[in-house]
């Protein structure tokens, strides 16, 4: 653990699960690769997605597993892009 991790509020869970991130229009954003009580990363699907998650920005995020066909959307903002990983706050 680092002391990054240390002033988490919230854990980080790494999903093993597939869990895919749509827009509000239904555009794949990608897969979400971990969650929290606080938010999530999304690891982007393309460079379009990419694009479509700019910083700061706040959006609707619907989360779908594809296994069960469950969905869930969330109130987010783009916190951080590291790389072609976003992280997302619940807001």
């Amino acid at each position: 653990m680092t002391l990054h991790d240390d002033r988490r509020r919230f854990s980080r869970l790494e999903l093993s699960e597939a869990a895919i991130a749509v827009d509000a229009t239904g555009f794949q954003l990608g897969r979400v690769s971990q969650a929290s009580g606080g938010g999530m990363q999304v690891d982007a699907a393309s460079k379009e997605a990419l694009a479509r998650m700019k910083s700061g920005t706040r959006m609707a995020v619907t989360v779908v597993e594809p296994g069960s066909a469950t969905t869930n959307t969330f109130d987010v903002e783009i916190r951080y892009i590291t790389g072609s990983a976003v992280g997302m706050q619940f807001i």
